[in-house]
C-alpha cells in the first residue's frame, strides 16, 4: 500500500469517526469507555480476534471482487507459518488417541485455464475435538492438527485429519464484552482452514465448512460463504473400510481450489 492510499485511507477514517461521534453525541465518560476496551483487547492478548470477528469477512469480501478462481476466506487469528512439511500418504500431526471422527480431505488445485497444477503446497490448521488450536492454547502437542502437503501430478491431494467441531471463542475477555453487549452468539461453525500456494500464481487463503452443520447462519466472524460449503460424506461401506484400514465409519470431503496467475493477479488487485 503507498504512503498516498494510506494517508487518504487515515485522513477517511479520522472523519467518518468524527462524524460518528458527533451524530450520536459521544460523551468524553463513553469516549474513554470504548478506548478503554480497544486498550483491554491489546492486554488480554485479543486485538486481532475482536478486530478479526467484527471487519475481516468485509475485507475478504471485497478483496474477492472481479477474481476468477476460488475465493477467499478469513485467516482468523490462529494461524502460524512453517508448519512440519507431511509425507505421503499425507495425515496430519495427531495425538495416538486424538478424540474425533475420521475424515479424509480431497480435492483438486487447478488454474483458471482448468490446467491441474503439480505441487501446489496446501497448508492446513484446525481445531482438536475441544476447539483448541496448538500452539496457540496450552496442553496440547506442538503443532497438532498443523501441516503442509502437496499436490500430485494431476493436481489432487488427500490429507486423513478429524472431523473439526464447532466451537465457542474466548468469551470472558473484552472480546466477549462486545459480543454480549450485542446479543450475538459466540459460536463458529466447524471449519477447516487451509492456505493454497503455488510460485507461479497467487496464494489462497480459505475455509471449509460443512453442509448442514450448526452455527452457518450465525457465525460470530459472519464468514460463511455458499461457495465455502462442502458435503460431508459417511462412510460406512465394508469395502471402503478394509481399503482404508478403519473399523469403524469415516467421513470425506472434497473441494477443488482453482488459483489465479499471479501476473493476473496482480493486475486485478490494482485495477
Amino acid at each position: 500500500m503507498t504512503v498516498e492510499r494510506t494517508r487518504l485511507i487515515l485522513e477517511d477514517l479520522e472523519q467518518t469517526l468524527l462524524q460518528f461521534m458527533r451524530k450520536h453525541k459521544i460523551t468524553h465518560d463513553e469516549y474513554r469507555r470504548a478506548t478503554d476496551i480497544l486498550i483491554s483487547t491489546v492486554k488480554a492478548g485479543e486485538e486481532s480476534l475482536l478486530y478479526d470477528v467484527f471487519f475481516e469477512a468485509e475485507a475478504t469480501d471485497i478483496g474477492n471482487i472481479g477474481t476468477q478462481g476460488s475465493i477467499e476466506a478469513i485467516e482468523g487469528p490462529f494461524y502460524l507459518p512453517d508448519a512440519p512439511r507431511l509425507e505421503r500418504p499425507y495425515v496430519l500431526p495427531q495425538r495416538s488417541e486424538e478424540v474425533g471422527d475420521v475424515l479424509f480431505f480431497r480435492g483438486r488445485v487447478t488454474s483458471t485455464d482448468g490446467r491441474p497444477l503439480a505441487g501446489a503446497e496446501l497448508d492446513m490448521w484446525q481445531a482438536d475435538a475441544e476447539g483448541l488450536y496448538s500452539n496457540i492454547h496450552p496442553g496440547l502437542p506442538a503443532w497438532n492438527l498443523r501441516g503442509r502437503f502437496h499436490t500430485a501430478a494431476d493436481g489432487t491431494f488427500e490429507v486423513r485429519t478429524i472431523v473439526p467441531p464447532p466451537y465457542e471463542i474466548p468469551k470472558n475477555g473484552p472480546t466477549g464484552v462486545v459480543l454480549d453487549i450485542l446479543g450475538r452468539l459466540f459460536f463458529r461453525p466447524a471449519h477447516l482452514h487451509v492456505k493454497v500456494r503455488h510460485p507461479q500464481y497467487g496464494d489462497l487463503t480459505s475455509q471449509l465448512y460443512f453442509d448442514g452443520g450448526e452455527y452457518l447462519n450465525s457465525d460470530v466472524a459472519s464468514a460463511v460463504r455458499d461457495d465455502l460449503v462442502a458435503q460431508l460424506i459417511r462412510c460406512d461401506n465394508p469395502k471402503d473400510l478394509a481399503s482404508r484400514g478403519l473399523h469403524k465409519p469415516y467421513f470425506e470431503v472434497r473441494y477443488d481450489f482453482v488459483l489465479v496467475p499471479q501476473q493476473a493477479e496482480n493486475l486485478r488487485r490494482t485495477a
